[in-house]
């Protein structure tokens, strides 16, 4: 992003009351977490913000911030008046002013039965947005049919592209895209830097494990050295202290682990404290019962005093050698 785009979307940002945040589902988790960032960010600056994506699964869910989120307008709503039936019954809508109020008819075709008030119902949509962060899409024909209804995608509306591949249709004003980053949550993780946006522990940790995500926990055939730049800068802001952090590194301990029962297949076992000695102690075999004789044996010589080694020593055959020799 060049200069005279940088300042231009900075312009367009502050004036922004609106900002629409729109992730392509074929962008996967890495895209998410960068939708979620940019989310974020921008509710911290004041702005009505709203992201549009596929909901995350349970253990996705459970990695990020701000999942609860998605798909929910805020901001000034928009009424909508649903008609069913309306290509059977409805030949054209009028309205007018009376006064202060508005009145809007339904005219129905000659011969059908018309519209009825079981027919109508009510709905409410966002208010068209000022900016939209578009991340992972290819084109706009995408971007329509996707996530979004086309009524919002305005030409005169500032959109940022935001992608690590290669477009086949350029249609953003301002295009973020670098095809050798390893993530798109390194490229928004710059984004967000560069435009000085804010940060916060929860912002960093989900633009971490989005780079995290896409790098296969940071291993070298998939990383990038901006991917370690990024992180190390996400770290800075705090990305370790956010509560998922510590979450994600628990390990469960043996105590919290007693008395409880676990599923496996059709068996289920009881994990309980370790039994004691006692029980968990087996008869030995006869000769291991010789073994362990010789040894008490062989102690009781050791616990002699020095004079009881110059007596003859000990010896003890056991049981069986006297029935060999009889």
């Amino acid at each position: 992003m060049d200069n005279y785009i940088k300042n231009q979307t900075l312009e367009h940002l502050t004036k922004a009351q609106n900002i629409t945040i729109a992730v392509s589902q074929n962008s996967g988790f890495d895209g998410l977490a960068a939708g979620l960032a940019l989310y974020l960010s921008t509710k911290k600056l004041g702005k009505n913000a709203s992201i549009l994506a596929n909901p995350p699964t349970v253990e996705d869910a459970k990695m990020l911030y701000g999942v609860d989120k998605i798909g929910k307008p805020e901001g000034k709503q928009n009424l909508v008046v649903v008609v069913d039936n309306a290509v059977k019954n409805v030949e054209k809508v009028t309205y007018f002013l009376d006064e202060d109020r508005l009145r809007i008819v339904i005219h129905s075709f000659p011969g059908s039965k018309g519209t009825a008030k079981e027919d109508i119902s009510y709905e409410e949509t966002a208010s068209k947005p000022d900016l939209i962060f578009a991340i992972g899409f290819n084109s706009i024909n995408e971007l329509r049919n996707e996530v979004t209804h086309e009524q919002i995608i305005n030409p005169d509306t500032w959109t940022i592209s935001i992608n690590k591949n290669e477009m086949s249709q350029k249609f953003a004003q301002a295009n973020v895209h670098e095809h050798q980053a390893a993530s798109i949550s390194e490229i928004t993780a710059t984004l967000i830097q560069n435009l000085a946006l804010p940060v916060d522990e929860d912002i960093a940790f989900n633009l971490y494990s989005g780079i995290s995500h896409a790098t296969e926990m940071f291993s070298p055939s998939y990383s990038r050295p901006s991917s370690f730049e990024a992180a190390l800068w996400l770290v800075k802001f705090g990305a370790g202290k956010a509560s998922l952090a510590a979450r994600a590194t628990q390990q469960p301990s043996f105590a919290s682990l007693e008395g409880q029962t676990y599923h496996a297949g059709s068996s289920i076992t009881k994990v309980t404290s370790p039994p004691s000695e006692e029980l968990t102690k087996k008869p030995a075999p006869p000769d291991m019962i010789d073994r362990q004789e010789t040894q008490i044996e062989e102690v009781e010589v050791k616990e002699k005093s020095q004079e009881a080694w110059l007596k003859p020593p000990k010896i003890y055959r056991g049981s069986k050698s006297f029935d060999s020799e009889s």
